[in-house]
């Protein structure tokens, strides 16, 4: 398509289909290149387009520029702040816009571009946050959902603090993959809070009582999450409880009773400082007088390690 720049001044008296016309070729002209270089007269008659004043000329126009990745910062700004029926799809896809750019939308623009912003197909960290730390609650969910979104431990806890009973949203958030275990604890003692207060409400439960079944509950639960996770996840979870002194015999019994062997092993090579592996190899032999020694060297004593060795019994008769 050539493109004479004479014209351009008459293209507000041109009928509107041929404008939307213009606009998609316009919009497959600067699509196809690598960069802006040559395509003067294309961004000239884009910038006229997007100032269109039929919505359906700038819709056509932005969704031809969607897979354009060197758009003027001009350009962009005036489609990313149309109204949704243009800017949404545009801010959804676009390869012309920055992480710099999308922060400062998510921060400054409505929930709408928020939530188009949430959806793309790759977010990067900084981007994620920003939605978790000011998104609105919709956003928030479509970020969860969305599997290309680098998703911290940051953005996970700044999502727990910010909507700690919707209960729905935290349960998308721990369905997610990259969920490091520390979040995922966090996760379930904020969502079971809410059945402790109802246990006690429902049944008449003391309160003390209701939240002991509640952290049973919990603790079952996250163990079988913890379970699932990467040993390099376990390893370094189990030496954050063991710095806080909370790598515990209760905590170990835990793990015994609810069949999570890996989460024993692992506790008991970090109390020994030992790699995993190794201590594996050593509970694999099944004797109780190694398992024993073991137990004696991570610290327990006599009458600890007689209950940890019913229960490690138990564990090994059930497998």
């Amino acid at each position: 398509m050539s493109i004479d720049i004479s014209q351009m001044e008459e293209l507000r008296n041109i009928d509107q289909n041929a404008r939307e016309e213009i606009a998609r070729k316009v919009g497959r002209i600067l699509a196809r290149q690598e960069n802006g270089n040559g395509n003067e007269d294309a961004l000239q008659l884009a910038q006229l387009l997007v100032e269109d004043v039929a919505v359906s000329v700038r819709e056509a126009l932005a969704k031809e520029l969607r897979t354009c990745s060197f758009l003027p910062l001009e350009l962009v700004s005036k489609l990313s702040q149309d109204i949704d029926q243009v800017s949404m799809p545009f801010l959804m896809a676009s390869q012309a816009i920055d992480d710099a750019f999308l922060e400062e939308i998510v921060r400054s623009c409505g929930a709408n571009a928020q939530q188009a912003i949430a959806q793309r197909s790759c977010l990067s960290e900084a981007v994620s946050f920003a939605i978790s730390d000011v998104g609105s609650l919709d956003a928030v969910c479509c970020l969860i959902e969305n599997d290309g979104a680098e998703v911290s431990e940051r953005s996970c806890n700044r999502v727990v603090e910010r909507f700690p009973e919707e209960r729905s949203l935290m349960e998308k958030l721990a369905e997610r993959a990259d969920l490091p275990p520390i979040v995922v604890e966090r996760i379930i003692f904020k969502v079971s809070r809410r059945y402790g207060e109802y246990l006690s409400e429902k049944f008449g439960l003391a309160t003390d009582y209701a939240s002991y079944l509640v952290s049973m509950a919990n603790r079952q639960v996250f163990s079988r999450t913890l379970e699932m996770a990467p040993l390099s996840e376990i390893d370094n979870y189990l030496k954050q409880l063991m710095a806080i002194e909370g790598l515990t015999s209760d905590v170990l019994l835990n793990y015994l009773q609810n069949g999570n062997v890996r989460l024993f092993t692992m506790a008991v090579a970090v109390r020994l400082g030992r790699p995993y592996e190794a201590v594996e190899g050593k509970l694999a032999q099944g004797d109780k007088k190694i398992v024993a020694r073991l137990l004696e060297a991570a610290g327990f004593s006599k009458s600890v390690i007689g209950v940890l060795l019913i229960a490690y019994e138990r564990l090994i008769r059930g497998h």
